[in-house]
């Protein structure tokens, strides 16, 4: 049972420095970021830290497959719910906004480091970069199936799957890069003009706005 306690402890000490680490990242860079400054927020020591993640390069690691992990298990789990591809489509969409945009930027974190300019791709291993990919393709995969699905049903009317898909992911995943919580739309409003994007994108017409109501004399 001790053991267990333990156990159990570590793990979530684990996730903590994770989360930690990932806002830390996501707000000023890889690069800016110190160890020392996240062992600090954590109230821990520098040994401490390098007891759960041995470099800096094993948490960013650590932190950017949370995120992938993450969003396939949500996207699949809506993707493999019931109702209509255009009905599931809608859910997928949602629940990547809500982690993209719930991260505090650590999507455009994951992209920078997987696609971005060689300073920021060289940043980890090969065979860790490559796993990530790996994680990657399977949430375009979710995309692709769906589409696909929907192709099946006449739901959706798209001129290539493939690009259908990277086209719906673009729409998403950019919106974590410009929006702001205090500035302009309310969450609400832009996950449903996203999804409304999305949706077009595979042959889906967006709804008209409701016509303003008049008021006054007769």
């Amino acid at each position: 049972m001790a053991s267990e306690r333990i156990t159990a402890k570590r793990a979530a000490l684990r996730q903590r420095i994770i989360a930690v680490a990932l806002e830390a990242f996501a707000a000023r860079g890889f690069e800016a970021t110190t160890t020392v400054e996240i062992a600090d927020t954590l109230q821990m020591t520098g040994p401490s830290l390098y007891h759960y993640f041995g470099t800096k390069e094993e948490l960013l690691y650590a932190c950017m497959d949370f995120i992938l992990e993450q969003l396939h298990t949500d996207l699949s789990a809506a993707a493999a719910s019931k109702g209509t591809a255009q009905e599931r489509m809608v859910r997928v969409v949602r629940a990547q906004l809500k982690v993209e945009l719930g991260a505090g930027g650590a999507a455009s974190l994951v992209n920078a480091h997987l696609y971005g300019p060689n300073y920021l791709t060289q940043v980890l291993l090969p065979e860790r970069s490559e796993a990530l990919r790996e994680r990657q393709r399977a949430l375009v995969k979710v995309f692709r199936d769906l589409i696909s699905e929907g192709e099946a049903s006449g739901e959706f009317v798209v001129a290539d799957t493939r690009i259908a898909a990277f086209n719906v992911l673009a729409v998403i995943q950019y919106a974590s890069v410009w929006y702001r919580p205090r500035k302009g739309l309310r969450l609400s409003e832009l996950m449903d003009l996203q999804v409304s994007a999305a949706l077009q994108l595979l042959g889906i017409p967006s709804k008209p706005a409701a016509a303003p109501t008049q008021s006054g004399h007769k």
